[in-house]
């Protein structure tokens, strides 16, 4: 990995592109490791769910080494929480989360989503960020990458925006420049560390299955922080953006599909085994739901103020 120092102080790395037809079956993981790809996983199924990703991706796929913005005013922090009887409601957060099983630390996550089409309930601008990750919950840090749907209206007029993005808070969000996303594509998120808890480095992994394209891209923990590992997540959010709580936009809904979070110890855990959150206003008003609906599929539907 090659490291670089973004803007504030971010710090990165990127990596050399796989060679056309590149095959990480028949690579080693030094190999893999200098692509920034995911290691083929021991565990049968997932390495059946990696043969698919690259089958689906191996006819069209092109690798681009990632052009990054630093947003400096956006943020993807930890969430402000309540907890009652398994579910969370949070400013913030809406999805869901998993906790470690005693003696261990999450080291990977994955997740499948749909990119969602974005609306504006009124004038003025709306944010919502749709993405895993891991830490947060409890904690004072988040290793966290996805896609953000923003939208702005005035009027009859709407403008949206798409980005892929990674975080690793307190730092702010970064922007992936040159991969395209647009409603409607499937994008598939790995997020690694080196090794669970103790990590100052991991590694994101993003594919564009719809228009055949991914990118990875190296993360870096801010001075004297180091992974704890202990809670994974995936979440649609309202960010902070300017040093509050942005407005959500209306995302209608996303399904989190393969939800399952891997610890240093190699024990599967699925997201539908975790708490749900539940997004709420300042007036404690219900605006976005998460919903545990099979073990590895997580709900997530905007569903604004609701009348009191």
């Amino acid at each position: 990995m090659k490291h670089a120092t973004l803007d504030g102080g971010v710090k990165t790395g990127t990596f050399k592109l796989p060679p056309p037809g590149f095959d990480p079956f028949r690579a080693s993981q030094a190999e893999l490791r200098v692509y920034g790809l995911p290691a083929v996983p021991d565990d049968p199924r997932h390495r059946e769910r990696y043969r698919r990703v690259f089958n689906h991706l191996k006819r069209k796929l092109i690798f681009v080494e990632p052009v990054f913005q630093v947003n400096h005013d956006k943020f993807h922090g930890p969430p402000k929480r309540a907890v009652s009887e398994a579910t969370q409601t949070s400013s913030g957060w809406s999805g869901a989360v998993v906790r470690l099983p005693q003696g261990q630390s999450f080291r990977w996550i994955e997740g499948d989503f749909m990119v969602p089409n974005v609306d504006a309930p009124s004038d003025g601008s709306f944010y919502s960020a749709t993405w895993i990750g891991i830490d947060g919950d409890p904690g004072i840090q988040v290793m966290q990458a996805g896609v953000a749907c923003d939208v702005q209206r005035t009027g009859s007029s709407l403008q949206p925006s798409f980005y892929l993005w990674w975080e690793w808070f307190p730092k702010p969000e970064v922007q992936i420049k040159n991969l395209p996303v647009s409603p409607g594509d499937l994008i598939t998120i790995v997020l690694c560390s080196t090794q669970g808890q103790g990590s100052t480095e991991g590694t994101v992994f993003f594919a564009n299955r719809t228009v055949g394209m991914g990118t990875s891209a190296g993360l870096i923990a801010p001075d004297n922080l180091t992974l704890l590992g202990r809670s994974a997540e995936w979440i649609v959010e309202a960010p902070n953006v300017g040093g509050i709580t942005a407005k959500l936009a209306d995302y209608g809904e996303v399904f989190f599909s393969e939800c399952e979070a891997v610890t240093n110890a190699g024990v599967i855990v699925p997201g539908g085994s975790g708490d749900n959150i539940n997004m709420v206003d300042g007036t404690l008003s219900l605006i976005s739901i998460g919903e545990l609906i099979a073990p590895t599929v997580v709900r997530c539907q905007y569903v604004g103020a609701l009348p009191t």
